[in-house]
């Protein structure tokens, strides 16, 4: 009696230039049933029952190129390497929701994805120092370490940041903190240029960040330690356990940083900064042919603040737990439903004394924001042959106890010393997608969008405590709603044939923006000894955009591997523009409004691909013009980069030069005036090296980075953070 002999393949799949896994790859064998797909970590396991040796096994996956080997040939090695493609495959599909990107649904138009493997473990502090890498992207960094992010020269308050869809900006001004995303666990980064979106909510004038979160890892325990500039510290821990079809993962990080002013004496001049991450997450993959996920998040974040000189403290919390199913329920096919509970708290003390003024007197703040956000999400997407239709419902409620109790010199006793201020955004969105196939070689199809969206805002407000002895009208609203609709329209056509692949697309359409809770609650800029009335009427764009991107592959053995050309144009214009002006180091806001102002720009970014894509050369320009640069507080006019990134045999190298243009703005200052503030242009670079070294299935891993290496001024003074900071890192997983 002859018993079958079983052959087992356990490989792992690496990316042949960066030695990382492969996640999502099919294996196979022609014409046998049997196949597999690698895991997260690119390993696989395929059990054949006496096949023959010279049988080839395929690999295959939408990013690389297919590799065929037969299985005497892999019974000799532990790892298969793929070379990673320029153009994708197209007859490759993706099956599973994690890699299926959100941005995508949405109307054609200008985006970016930073994928892991261009973060992950690269020395990169967090998220905001990750994205500042972006031509078209500009982060702006407190003393506190607070880090604002804008996109094509428009404000913080008119980017839309998402975690996992899930919207993250504050309630009270619509704006969120970068650094409180620490960069471990985080799969990508998609991001959308413009103010043509239509899935993700009404206030997103300059672009949207949606951060994806990783669901599935490549090790079971990861720990690492970084040491760096200004005595800094971090140290993580990282576990993840796979259990059939549960995924389960939880991150600690816990760091720190002490600077210090220069000439002020003992017990004035110590700047601290703590920062604590945590991040869980369970996913469930149901059985069945179509994919279906369930994935429960949670993120809790807590950053301290402390300013010996100033005698300020400041603190902020911010904690989500979400739920969030994909695919078929009952008979409803391609469902999108999420739903959100989101803590966001912000205290701040300041005992602030003026030395410029003659008789300095204390100004002092005592300021408490708790904001409790409700989120539910709903989408669904119908297909019908070349007809694509994507509803969507968006809810959030938001409940936030508001207290400012402050004292300044100049400053009246005027408006709200506390509140209890809710809003409540309800959003319905309409995408129609026609997908005209075109009958020609190297046009592949001609795609028609037309995007509706609905918004209802209502803004209340109780509890109200005022300054002033008697009453009055600033900061007092009461109750306040808002209807509004707009409409959108995109063209979008997608060519190419072999070595080469094109796309193209115009869009425009009409955007709006409500007031924000701050700027209801703030004084508006007076020019007369009394209040006037806030026109705090919603703001609106109307906005068109024209780009392309054009690929080649050419694929010498020992040059060039290919190239890739995308550049857009694309014209804003906005009506009762809202500006809001601080006074230097102290956060009390005023705001006026402009009646008409726009924006127009040009961008850039040519790639280079050398020597089977070890080597990308990535060159960012962008160019905008301001109808009066003041109503973009120090937004910048041009951005030149070159991002230099060597992946070869698990080394890698990034470098980082660019160069910014000057920033002005409108100040307020002591006396209770505007003065003119401006930035010179200000040129530098950032260095990142990693390195990984595997021993049986323990990887040790260290890198070293440099931000702004060809700068010696260390002064923490003034409003734009530019200091030459460095960081080593060295971590280990299994």
């Amino acid at each position: 009696m002859l018993v079958a002999r079983e052959i087992v393949l356990d490989l792992r799949v690496r990316d042949r230039n960066t030695h990382q896994g492969i996640a999502g790859v099919n294996v196979y064998i022609p014409g046998l049933k049997t196949g597999a797909t690698t895991r997260s970590s690119g390993r696989f396991i395929l059990r054949l029952s006496d096949p023959p040796l010279q049988a080839r096994v395929y690999f295959e996956h939408v990013g690389f190129d297919t590799l065929s080997m037969t299985i005497a040939a892999l019974l000799k090695v532990k790892d298969v390497f793929l070379q990673e493609r320029i153009i994708p495959l197209e007859a490759v599909e993706i099956e599973s929701p994690e890699y299926q990107m959100d941005i995508r649904k949405d109307l054609p138009q200008t985006t970016a994805v930073l994928e892991s493997r261009r973060f992950e473990l690269k020395g990169y502090v967090d998220a905001g120092d990750l994205l500042k890498t972006d031509h078209s992207i500009q982060v702006d960094e407190l003393i506190s370490g607070k880090k604002t992010v804008a996109i094509r020269g428009g404000n913080p308050d008119e980017v839309v940041v998402l975690y996992d869809g899930i919207k993250l900006n504050s309630t009270l001004d619509n704006v969120f903190d970068m650094s409180l995303i620490d960069l471990e666990d985080i799969s990508r980064f998609e991001i959308i240029k413009g103010s043509n979106t239509s899935l993700y909510g009404s206030e997103a004038f300059s672009g949207v960040i949606n951060i994806v979160p990783k669901t599935r890892q490549d090790y079971k325990v990861r720990f690492q330690q970084r040491v760096g500039a200004y005595d800094s510290g971090s140290w993580g821990l990282h576990l993840y356990q796979n259990l059939g079809r549960l995924f389960g993962s939880y991150s600690l990080k816990k760091g720190g940083a002490r600077r210090r002013y220069a000439g002020e004496p003992e017990g004035r001049r110590l700047l601290e900064n703590l920062s604590e991450h945590h991040t869980g997450s369970l996913s469930y993959q149901f059985p069945g042919k179509s994919p279906r996920t369930l994935t429960a998040m949670y993120i809790r974040t807590n950053l301290d603040y402390t300013n010996e000189r100033d005698n300020e403290t400041l603190n902020n919390f911010n904690q989500l737990l979400s739920a969030r199913f994909r695919g078929s329920l009952g008979g409803l096919q391609e469902l999108n439903i999420s739903t959100a509970y989101q803590w966001l708290d912000e205290s701040q003390f300041l005992n602030f004394v003026n030395p410029e003024q003659e008789n300095p007197r204390p100004n002092f703040l005592d300021r408490r924001i708790d904001n409790r956000s409700w989120h539910i999400n709903v989408e669904k997407d119908i297909r019908h042959k070349a007809v694509e239709l994507i509803l969507a419902y968006q809810l959030r409620t938001s409940r936030l106890d508001f207290r400012d109790n402050r004292i300044f010199e100049g400053e009246p006793p005027l408006g709200l010393e506390a509140a209890q201020l809710r809003r409540t955004n309800q959003g319905l969105t309409a995408i129609g997608k026609y997908h005209a196939p075109a009958n020609s070689e190297y046009m592949k199809s001609v795609d028609f969008n037309l995007s509706f969206r609905y918004d209802r805002v209502v803004d209340r407000q109780s509890e109200q405590v005022f300054r002033a002895a008697s009453r009055d009208s600033t900061g007092y609203f009461g109750r306040r709603s808002w209807d509004e609709t707009t409409f959108k329209f995109s063209t979008f056509l997608t060519g190419g044939k072999g070595v080469l692949a094109f796309f193209a697309f115009l869009n425009f359409g009409t955007n709006v923006k409500f007031p924000t809770l701050l700027q209801q609650i703030s004084t508006p800029r007076t020019l007369a000894s009394f209040v006037v009335d806030a026109n705090l009427r919603p703001e609106r764009n109307r906005s068109m955009e024209l780009g392309f991107e054009v690929t080649r592959e050419i694929r010498q053995d020992m040059g060039v591997f290919g190239w890739k050309i995308s550049a857009n144009f694309f014209r804003n214009l906005y009506e009762n523009k809202l500006r809001v002006y601080y006074s230097l180091g102290l956060p009390v806001a005023i705001y006026d409004n402009v009646k008409t102002a726009d924006i127009s720009g040009f961008e850039a970014k040519p790639t280079v691909y050398l020597l089977q894509k070890k080597i990308t050369l990535e060159v960012g320009l962008s160019k905008y013009t301001f109808s009066e640069q003041v109503t973009f507080p120090f937004r910048y006019g041009n951005k030149r980069t070159i991002n230099l990134i060597l992946d070869h045999a698990g080394y890698s190298l990034q470098m980082h030069v660019f160069k910014e243009g000057e920033q002005i703005a409108l100040v307020r200052n002591f006396g209770g005036g505007l003065a003119r503030v401006r930035l010179p242009d200000y040129s530098n670079m950032d260095l990142h090296f990693s390195k990984s070294v595997e021993l049986n299935r323990v990887t040790f891993i260290f890198n070293a980075s440099g931000r702004n290496v060809f700068n010696n001024d260390f002064r923490l003074e003034g409003l734009a953070i530019r200091d030459r900071r460095y960081y080593f890192s060295l971590g280990l997983q299994y």
